[in-house]
């Protein structure tokens, strides 16, 4: 497990994002649950859980563009499917395909206790002039 921060990324390191585990078209990434980052009624919030999903998908994505900030978001959609109320959220993060300057990606999003809340898909585009994937 590497458990790193985001060394050049603001956003994901403000969110508390840590890498966990990332290989070719593969990435496992964590958000430990903070008050800071729930809603009114303390379930951690969907903007949060939809930010690490897009995440672990861009850094699955990475291991082919290897240039950092070569490859932007185009599409994401999430499936909401239980609350996060405290523990941590786990997100599995897999290329599916590619098709010329566009990647396809889904991530499951599991709670500490192993139990699905939420499913994402995402398609990426490279927008990096110099990036020319593996």
């Amino acid at each position: 497990m590497e458990n790193k921060p985001f060394k050049i990324a603001p956003y994901p390191t403000h969110l508390g994002i840590e890498i966990m585990e990332r290989g070719e078209g593969f990435a496992r990434l964590r958000l430990p649950y903070r008050k800071e980052l729930t809603n009114p009624v303390g379930k951690l919030h969907g903007g949060a859980i939809a930010s690490v999903a897009d995440t672990a998908m861009a850094v699955a994505i990475g291991s082919f563009v290897r240039i950092p900030g070569g490859h932007s978001t185009v599409k994401l959609e999430i499936k909401y499917k239980a609350p996060v109320m405290d523990g941590e959220v786990i997100v599995e993060a897999k290329v599916t395909r590619r098709k010329g300057r566009l990647f396809l990606a889904e991530a499951v999003i599991t709670n500490g206790s192993g139990q699905v809340v939420a499913t994402a898909a995402g398609t990426f585009m490279i927008t990096h002039p110099d990036a020319k994937p593996r």
